[in-house]
């Protein structure tokens, strides 16, 4: 018998897109769904329809981020960790309001069974695809012998409650998932699965958003130098090394 798991999806402003995103996660059977959504009234009123029409509004828990959070960096991360809370199961996969998710995906929630693994990431394509994109794809096929992680996973919630500092994680400006992966990491096992055909609906990254990658890499995760640098070169995100020095300079 398949192990029941939780769904939890934070909503901002992907509006024009949750019809694809959310059908896609409720076409995986999910014990229940947990949305964590800022107060935007269209938002919420399309969240609800999209779930009467896929018969899943008994199992859609939506939740209202009326509340302030001036100690958190990261709208964001309070947005999810707030979901994760509010999840009944275990087993959780947590995925951004633009994928599509693969309905292959939950084949893959049995590597929760073999040792100790508490995490489980999965690969993703984005559409529309770029020049950067393809060619970031060859180079980590070719030369990388780490398991990869993206901001799309399955995790045991009550590891992730024995290994994350909240006090910390109130302190990142980006990179929450991250955050969390680092902290499950220390003490158990995680997996990733390539190949996988979830797809990214907004590729596209500003200068601003780069930067702050790059701020965050030195400020919350003090990477290397020749880290920064080999990522900005591989994944081709120029001001992520400036964001990264920046930080690191205290200019």
């Amino acid at each position: 018998m398949a192990a029941k798991f939780s769904v939890v999806v934070p909503i901002k402003d992907e509006t024009e897109i949750l019809r694809l995103s959310l059908r896609s996660i409720y076409a995986l059977e999910p014990h229940e769904v947990v949305i964590p959504i800022e107060p935007n009234t269209k938002s919420i009123e399309i969240v609800r329809k999209i779930a009467r029409k896929n018969n899943f509004q008994e199992r859609t828990k939506i939740i209202v981020l009326r509340e302030k959070t001036p100690d958190w960096g990261f709208r964001q991360a309070y947005a999810r960790r707030r979901g994760f809370r509010e999840a009944s199961n275990d087993l959780i996969l947590t995925a951004d309001a633009d994928i599509i998710v693969d309905p292959q995906i939950k084949n893959h929630f049995n590597l929760f069974g073999k040792g100790n693994i508490k995490l489980v990431s999965f690969s993703k394509l984005t559409y529309p695809v770029s020049l950067r994109v393809m060619v970031t794809r060859l180079v980590v096929k070719l030369f990388s012998h780490r398991p990869g992680f993206t901001g799309l996973y399955a995790f045991s919630k009550s590891a992730w409650q024995e290994t994350e500092n909240e006090e910390s994680l109130k302190r990142i400006l980006r990179g929450e998932d991250a955050h969390l992966h680092e902290a499950l990491t220390k003490r158990y096992d995680v997996s990733f699965v390539p190949d996988l055909k979830n797809i990214k609906l907004r590729p596209a990254e500003s200068g601003r958003y780069q930067y702050l990658v790059g701020w965050y890499k030195w400020k919350t995760r003090r990477k290397p130098f020749w880290r920064v640098f080999m990522h900005t070169f591989v994944y081709y995100r120029p001001w992520v090394l400036v964001g990264y020095l920046k930080a690191r300079l205290g200019q």
